[in-house]
């Protein structure tokens, strides 16, 4: 499997079980498993990008040091 089909592979699967977790939400039932496969999926996805994850307040001083250059 190519990198590229492996990423719409992985895309693919993480908006159904996004899907899957918010009925699961909604039915008031537990999702653990769920979001562990889906934090694994996640990394994996990030990983084919080369990409590292950061935290929401990371990416809030960045969007604020752009602004105040």
């Amino acid at each position: 499997m190519s990198k590229i089909q492996s990423i719409n592979h992985i895309r693919k699967e993480i908006k159904k079980l996004n899907k899957n977790i918010d009925l699961r939400i909604i039915k008031g039932l537990p999702y653990k498993a769920e979001a562990r496969r889906h934090k694994f999926l996640a990394s994996q996805f990030y990983g084919f990008y080369g990409m590292r994850k950061v935290g929401w307040f990371k990416r809030a001083m960045h969007v604020l040091a752009s602004f105040t250059l």
